[in-house]
């Protein structure tokens, strides 16, 4: 489903929380750090950004060549695990690229229900710690990153979402340090990518999705890109069906 009415809250919260995974499409010369404030707060709280924010808007991230995540591939992971607090959600905007580009995602509320019953029992009470990996000095600030290194974030792998109440999981691969029992990441990897799809980014393109529910990557790309992103935390109670 593509919502092409930026306007209509109750259509993008409801897919939303229904799919974790929300495709705007809107004209590409409407899309502003206004906008996309203005839609993220349709969710509750924009959280502030320490570094590679656009100028004047600590709200607004810009992801380029020469900005947050640089050129490089950015492996499986969800966003912020590391950090305190809960990142709940995500908005992404294209602006433009040299060449064709996608981000590929998973819905980890699936991929949990694809589990065998064995593995659901023995995944019960795992519990794994995050950390930065250190090919990203310098994503974030020097205050946060002491905040993450006196504060170590270890959430449940099987994580209950905070307003729809379905089981996900959640590991983000690229950021695992460590785990309160032997878990085989790679096979978990592999069950999460048999169920992977990409986003192929065009003109007018603005993606939502659920940070609880969704694992995500990119590949690798050379010359420009340039994307916007806004991330968000919840702050109302939402009942889906």
């Amino acid at each position: 489903m593509v919502i092409n009415d930026v306007n209509d809250k109750d259509a993008i919260v409801k897919e939303y929380f229904d799919k974790g995974f929300v495709h705007i499409k809107t004209d590409p010369n409407t899309i502003e750090p206004e906008l996309l404030k203005s839609i993220g707060s349709y969710f509750g709280k924009l959280l502030i950004t320490g570094k590679h924010h656009i100028e004047g808007d600590r709200y607004v991230q810009l992801l380029s060549e020469n900005a947050l995540f640089g050129s490089g591939d950015v492996p499986w992971h969800n966003d912020f695990s590391y950090s305190i607090g809960d990142y709940h959600g995500t908005l992404l905007a294209y602006i433009e690229s040299d060449t064709p580009t996608h981000t590929e995602f998973v819905d980890c509320n699936i991929a949990y229900n694809m589990l065998s019953e064995e593995d659901k029992t023995y995944l019960a009470d795992a519990e794994a710690t995050f950390g930065i990996p250190g090919k990203y000095d310098g994503l974030i600030s020097e205050t946060q990153v002491k905040v993450i290194k006196k504060h170590v974030m270890t959430r449940p792998i099987v994580m209950q979402h905070p307003v729809t109440k379905r089981t996900s999981l959640y590991f983000s691969p690229e950021t695992l340090v460590s785990t309160n029992k032997p878990i085989d990441k790679e096979r978990l990897v592999k069950h999460c990518e048999s169920m992977s799809f990409k986003h192929h980014w065009e003109k007018g393109d603005m993606i939502l999705w659920d940070n609880r529910r969704m694992l995500h990557r990119r590949d690798a790309f050379e010359g420009h890109r340039k994307l916007l992103r806004v991330n968000f935390q919840y702050e109302f109670k939402h009942k889906t069906s």
